[in-house]
């Protein structure tokens, strides 16, 4: 465990999320409907990753690539706001990344993105020095920084490793509806990962199983440390080299379900840095992902306020 405030690098995308207010009911098939505004929000799963990595106390770099637009300015605010050094590569002939996400009460999302210069996004542009000296390296926004699909990501992550960082990996849903070519994109970077988060649709696509809990032990024999199951309202589950572990959802109000997994991440990345169990990384992170839901407002939760609502829901 660091001993210091942990140095956190995040490689992936940088998006500007256009979300609804929670919607009453979902309406499957075609639909009209009204609401007050859309909220123009950082996100993407690497940046969001990296804003609650700071928000909590870490030494927190963001790589990777915008436009030349008004959500890169968006988002170069959001970095100096929380305090993130962000390495970004500007494309100025394509737009920063962007997404519209409907939400409803019930916590579904519906989302639908925008790459943009996110596409420009190689190897080359994280250098071993932008890496040296991190205790983690996290990678996300899989799909839509294509320039690192597969081997570059399990470059890069091995030399991670070298470097004496531990690393993480989520790749997200497949907007593609996973090929096996995108499969294997996943597979080779196994080796390189010491814990990948995934929900269970997800998990179960890459192993090839229809239990998530037989997947992710598949998805360990292919060579990941650990995995770590989203299973939203239930809470999550880590399977680990000697148990399976399940942690439950807080259950708060439901304002702001997108960024609720990239949020967790954080947490647990965090929390494994600088606590002992496993079931206090579950615990922790679920606490974190449990305040961004409830507050839009508040989306990155800092380390004193995630304490505080863990005192609060304390077991007697």
């Amino acid at each position: 465990m660091a001993s210091r405030p942990p140095r956190v690098v995040a490689v992936g995308d940088g998006i500007v999320d256009f979300v609804t207010p929670p919607m009453a009911h979902f309406t499957p098939g075609d639909f009209q409907a009204e609401v007050a505004r859309f909220d123009p929000l950082p996100g993407g799963n690497a940046t969001n990753f990296a804003l609650q990595m700071s928000s909590l106390g870490a030494s927190t770099t963001f790589i990777g690539a915008v436009g030349s637009d008004p959500n890169a300015k968006l988002l170069r605010a959001r970095y100096r706001q929380y305090g993130v050094r962000a390495r970004l590569c500007v494309d100025s002939s394509r737009p920063t990344g962007s997404t519209m996400a409907l939400t409803w009460s019930t916590g579904r999302r519906a989302l639908v993105t925008n790459p943009g210069a996110n596409a420009r996004l190689r190897l080359r542009d994280v250098p071993l020095h932008a890496i040296r000296g991190a205790h983690h390296v996290h990678r996300s926004g899989f799909w839509w920084t294509s320039g690192l699909l597969g081997k570059p990501t399990a470059t890069l992550l091995a030399r991670a490793r070298r470097l004496g960082a531990t690393t993480s990996l989520d790749v997200s849903t497949d907007p593609q509806g996973w090929p096996a070519a995108r499969i294997e994109a996943v597979r080779v970077c196994l080796p390189h990962v010491d814990v990948f988060f995934g929900n269970e649709t997800e998990v179960r696509a890459i192993a090839g199983d229809t239990s998530p809990v037989r997947a992710a032990k598949r998805l360990r024999a292919r060579g990941a440390g650990e995995v770590v199951i989203h299973q939203g309202e239930r809470g999550a589950t880590a399977i680990t080299s000697s148990d399976v572990v399940s942690s439950p959802a807080f259950d708060v109000p439901i304002d702001n379900p997108t960024g609720c997994g990239d949020i967790f991440n954080a947490a647990y990345a965090y929390a494994k840095l600088t606590q002992p169990s496993v079931e206090e990384w579950l615990r922790f992170a679920n606490a974190a992902a449990a305040l961004h839901l409830r507050d839009r407002r508040r989306p990155y939760p800092t380390l004193l306020e995630v304490r505080r609502f863990l005192r609060r829901f304390a077991p007697p």
